[in-house]
């Protein structure tokens, strides 16, 4: 079974640039599955196999049993050079009102290279998008007209960082930050606005949107 392993790390440094739990999570198994299965404390079924053969159009032959190329075809395939699209949204986040609609205008498709977003990012590019941040409120760490790449997955506050957020109809880009008892801070960075402190049980006057993950700005 070690060579079945070795192939299997193949495939996830190809398509996940070795990302492991990304590639659990594209191939709808646990975060952990990949790692369980290079470590050999577990082995992929045969249908998963045959998953993960007419997803990214490997040989079933080679993925089990060692014989011939990768590939189904002749071209070997790079799937870290591929670049895929982001929609960016004609919705700007501040300090000040605003609205989130699965509806709004996309702007444009921005391009990223595939390989990028998993290595830098550990991220592929479903769920993701970019909106332009407005405002000062987040000064010196964003600026007004940043543009802000968002993971629409990370829903729940499950750690510090920066988060588009909805609060009494307002949409904002701000710090989130736990307090004793489960309480939450609502942080400018800007510390010409102070921060606002909610219950953990805020109900439907507090939503998270995603998360920001990275930044583009124009000097």
């Amino acid at each position: 079974m070690e060579g079945l392993i070795f192939r299997f790390q193949k495939v996830i440094e190809k398509v996940a640039a070795g990302n492991r739990s990304l590639f659990s999570r594209e191939t709808g198994k646990a975060p952990s599955f990949a790692t369980d299965v290079c470590k050999g404390r577990i082995l992929p079924t045969v249908p998963y196999l045959i998953q993960l053969s007419e997803k990214y159009s490997i040989s079933l032959d080679w993925l089990l049993r060692g014989i011939g190329k990768m590939y189904l075809d002749s071209t070997k395939k790079d799937f870290g050079t591929e670049v895929v699209h982001i929609p960016r949204y004609d919705v700007k986040v501040s300090a000040g009102g605003g609205s989130w609609t699965v509806d709004q205008t996309i702007v444009e498709q921005m391009p990223f290279q595939d390989r990028w977003l998993r290595q830098q990012l550990g991220k592929s590019a479903d769920q993701m998008i970019l909106v332009s941040v407005e405002g000062d409120s987040m000064e010196p760490t964003l600026e007004e007209n940043d543009l802000l790449l968002i993971d629409r997955q990370q829903t729940v506050f499950a750690r510090e960082g920066i988060y588009v957020i909805r609060l009494d109809d307002m949409l904002m880009v701000k710090r989130l930050q736990r307090q004793p008892k489960g309480l939450i801070q609502i942080i400018s960075d800007n510390l010409n606005y102070p921060p606002i402190t909610l219950s953990g049980d805020c109900g439907e006057s507090f939503d998270i949107l995603g998360k920001a993950i990275w930044f583009g700005r124009v000097f």
